[in-house]
């Protein structure tokens, strides 16, 4: 016979792990679109200067995929749980600025300085 406490802990267990779920998926589609965010923007930066030769879209485009791979290790977080939503903001913080921001731009927005912060401690 299964006692409550066997059904309350296998029922937050459950509520957790759906948990983990939905924010990983949130952080995946943040790095989605801040990737198409990045293509888009670089796409655009090529398309309004006619002095790229072929070789060198080719190379801003490999470079922009460069990006996206770093996108996606930060997705990779593992089992440190914690540092999803601070991650999933940190990416959506860069994918909402404009495209001179995020390609020429230095600055570092609150939500990655944040993130950042947090991850020093991993």
């Amino acid at each position: 016979m299964v006692n409550k406490k066997e059904i309350t802990l296998a029922l937050a267990l459950t509520g957790y792990s759906i948990c983990v779920f939905a924010d990983s998926a949130a952080l995946n589609n943040a790095v989605t679109k801040l990737c198409d965010k990045s293509k888009m923007c670089v796409g655009q930066e090529m398309s309004a200067n006619d002095e790229f030769p072929p070789e060198m879209k080719a190379m801003m485009l490999n470079m922009v995929e460069e990006i996206c791979g770093q996108y996606m290790s930060i997705a990779d977080l593992g089992d440190e749980h914690e540092l999803i939503e601070p991650a999933t903001e940190c990416l959506n913080s860069m994918a909402n600025q404009g495209c001179d921001a995020l390609l020429n731009s230095d600055k570092e927005t609150a939500a990655c300085k944040h993130y950042s912060e947090l991850a020093e401690n991993y």
